[in-house]
């Protein structure tokens, strides 16, 4: 079973570039870590164990992607499609990692990106494979399904904290529509709840 999510041209996997960020802030923000409390889906497929149960998130940035590798990336996926995509973020470094409480190793995130919003900042981050921690959760997926998105929405509570809550789509097909919008299928009912995410 699949859910079709369709986004703004890299609104999920490369964010608006038309936006260009501020270098002291994201240098301000380089180092950040986030704890957030991950919500299994029910129904995700035939191997599905412990739908409806919680794990701890524990997500890292070493530092985030420019607007220079925004662009590179998004014009990989418009000129050559998600194949050239995934060969993109292969060949670079990773930005920081994801672990799940529980779950043996961490998987590195190739691309995270920091935006402001009315309320606060969005950071979403992508890698370059499944979130393989998640596999014993979801069936397993096509040989189609190469990306792992993050995606948290954060703001400042009363204590000058950054607080929210996101989705972290275990297995993701990415397609492009036009020069306008790209289309992410989610492996699986639902993509994983994060909440009660937390900068620590």
């Amino acid at each position: 079973m699949k859910k079709l999510l369709t986004y703004c041209l890299l609104l999920c996997c490369l964010v608006a570039l038309t936006v260009p960020s501020a270098a002291k802030d994201e240098k301000k923000e380089e180092g950040d870590h986030f704890s957030a409390l991950a919500f299994l889906p029910t129904g995700a497929g035939r191997r599905m164990m412990g739908a409806g149960r919680t794990a701890s998130v524990d997500f890292y940035v070493n530092s985030y992607s420019t607007d220079e590798e925004a662009q590179r990336l998004a014009g990989a996926l418009l000129d050559g499609g998600p194949e050239m995509l995934l060969k993109a973020l292969e060949k670079m470094n990773a930005k920081g990692r994801i672990t799940l409480s529980g779950r043996v190793g961490s998987y590195d995130l190739k691309f995270i990106r920091s935006r402001p919003t009315e309320t606060g900042r969005r950071v979403s981050a992508v890698t370059a494979r499944p979130l393989g921690f998640l596999a014993t959760f979801f069936s397993s997926p096509s040989e189609d399904y190469k990306f792992g998105i993050i995606v948290i929405d954060l703001k400042t509570n009363k204590k000058g904290k950054e607080e929210g809550q996101g989705e972290m789509i275990y297995a993701a097909k990415v397609r492009v529509l036009d020069e306008n919008k790209v289309e992410i299928e989610n492996y699986g009912v639902a993509p994983v709840r994060l909440m009660s995410v937390r900068k620590q």
